[in-house]
């Protein structure tokens, strides 16, 4: 018996150690525009034979739209593959009314690739049209209703010949983190609040400080990924030495309104 476990155990950590693949995340590149990027999990010394690509794109119910597609593998193109409305979703597919589903997709054809294990590789960018500053776009996982009612049709795939033998599908999920992205980080800039008050320094390392003439109720930091990272009614300095460096949305509240303001960490 102990054999037998010593068998497995072996048969496991052999089996994990040959998992290769590709996550998938959203990343924010500046106002309304994204791109979409495949982060692997083993390095690839530039005979990776990338095929065809695919996943569904859910944004809130209305008017916004994914456009503007720009091939960023090779220069392929990408499109639109199919689109559907929050009402056909929830008539046909098991949707809850509140999101639209945009299928986008690569088509066959034939791109060698090297990269590393985690590094970034763009595969597309997009404009969200319309300019939404309520709600969240987001991956439709490959195990959700919608999903799986649509024969899998709405499935996320990244189809490649790994080993110089077959291609087949190595997408393994989302990666953590980069799943989506909250459009309240977005707001149009309120110029009544923005004109009364004086941020600085920005780029900053140590504290953003706010010099403002009306009241501030709250103050909220989020990062390009539209995630949360601080909220604080200490309105007159923010210390942000424990924040990674990069980009961030300041966000301010006042007289029941607010505005945004883009801020760098160094």
């Amino acid at each position: 018996m102990k054999k037998l476990y010593t068998f497995i155990t072996v048969l496991l950590i052999t089996t994990l150690s040959y998992s290769q693949g590709y996550e998938f995340g959203i990343v924010h590149i500046t106002d309304h525009t994204f791109k979409v990027v495949a982060i692997p999990d083993f390095t690839s010394s530039g005979n990776t034979d990338i095929s065809n690509i695919g996943f569904t794109l859910m944004l809130p119910d209305g008017n916004a739209d994914v456009t503007n597609l720009t091939g960023l593998l090779g220069g392929r193109p990408w499109a639109v593959n199919s689109n559907a409305t929050a009402a056909i979703l929830q008539a046909n597919y098991g949707g809850d009314g509140t999101e639209d589903a945009f299928l986008i997709t690569l088509d066959p054809g034939q791109t060698l690739l090297s990269h590393n294990t985690g590094d970034q590789i763009d595969l597309v960018s997009f404009d969200v049209s319309n300019s939404p500053t309520t709600g969240t776009m987001r991956f439709l996982l490959n195990t959700e209703t919608i999903a799986m009612n649509a024969s899998n049709a709405l499935d996320s795939f990244f189809q490649s010949n790994i080993d110089n033998t077959t291609t087949q599908n190595y997408f393994l999920g989302l990666a953590s983190g980069m799943e989506s992205f909250s459009f309240s980080v977005l707001g149009i800039e309120d110029t009544v609040i923005l004109k009364n008050m004086s941020i600085y320094p920005n780029p900053a390392s140590e504290f953003i400080n706010i010099s403002s003439s009306i009241e501030i109720e709250i103050v909220k930091v989020f990062n390009v990924l539209g995630k949360e990272v601080l909220s604080t009614n200490e309105t007159s300095q923010l210390k942000v030495n424990h924040l990674q460096s990069g980009i961030y949305f300041l966000k301010i509240f006042a007289n029941k309104r607010s505005a945004t303001k883009k801020i760098v960490i160094k």
